[in-house]
């Protein structure tokens, strides 16, 4: 009877070392991989809260120079801005000094030439694209009087103009087709609205003012270091965003 009660202690022995094993390894790779996931969290909301406060020092700084005057009320700033713009996206002469009325009250602006650009550059993504380009190309024949001989070029059909009309032509014996990549940069452009105006960590508004000597600054809204608990021992923690002043970035002095 003693030797099968020893046997039956070993067996839960055992079984109490594989699940403190277990238990271990869990608790090593929790301890291991959710600090990293909680402070790739933590990059990801302080790069987002700055991409908004940069968009709104520039949608304030586009108000000014539509409308030649100065404010610290975002929201109206951003309704002028994407207005301007949707007019010249409807009317491409929709340029210099105009009125946009917006049913309850109207605003004097002077929208400068390439407005539509500087919006899209400011408020859009870099991107890269490649396109299969067709090109129309011709055997083109001239008569060198020079040297008393014929050359041969082969030249795009958007080219072939000059050609046409130069009097040492002979003939265009062949047209073929050739298709090559090319690489094109464009702007994946987008509209910024109310929700620019405030952080994505506390919902509250950006900090936006305007000194006495006419210098605007946007500012995180968080004052004291923010924490949230995470899997009852890990805390998500944040201090400011930091600060954009005179165009200045506070980030990007380091």
């Amino acid at each position: 009877m003693t030797e099968i009660s020893d046997l039956k202690y070993k067996w839960w022995v055992r079984d109490l070392l594989e699940l403190g094993i277990l238990v271990a390894i869990v608790i090593f790779i929790l301890v291991i991989y959710v600090p990293h996931a909680i402070w790739d969290e933590e990059d990801a909301m302080k790069d987002e809260s700055r991409f908004k406060m940069g968009n709104d020092y520039d949608v304030i700084t586009y108000y000014e120079r539509l409308t030649d005057k100065q404010t610290a009320n975002g929201l109206w700033a951003l309704k002028v801005v994407n207005a301007a713009r949707d007019s010249l996206t409807a009317d491409s002469t929709f340029l210099g000094q105009k009125t946009i009325d917006f049913g309850d009250e109207s605003v004097d602006v002077d929208v400068f030439e390439g407005y539509d650009v500087v919006y899209d550059t400011s408020f859009g993504f870099l991107m890269t694209r490649k396109d299969t380009i067709v090109d129309t190309v011709y055997t083109v024949v001239t008569y060198n009087e020079e040297d008393a001989r014929y050359d041969t070029s082969f030249i795009r059909l958007d080219m072939i103009d000059p050609y046409l009309k130069d009097i040492t032509l002979v003939d265009i014996p062949d047209t073929n087709l050739s298709s090559h990549v090319e690489v094109v940069s464009y702007y994946d452009s987008y509209m910024p609205d109310s929700s620019m105006f405030f952080c994505p960590l506390t919902g509250k508004p950006y900090i936006i003012t305007l000194s006495e000597d006419d210098i605007l600054a946007v500012e995180s809204p968080i004052t004291e270091t923010y924490k949230e608990p995470r899997y009852l021992v890990f805390s998500f923690t944040s201090d400011s965003h930091g600060k954009i002043v005179d165009g200045e970035k506070s980030w990007a002095r380091f």
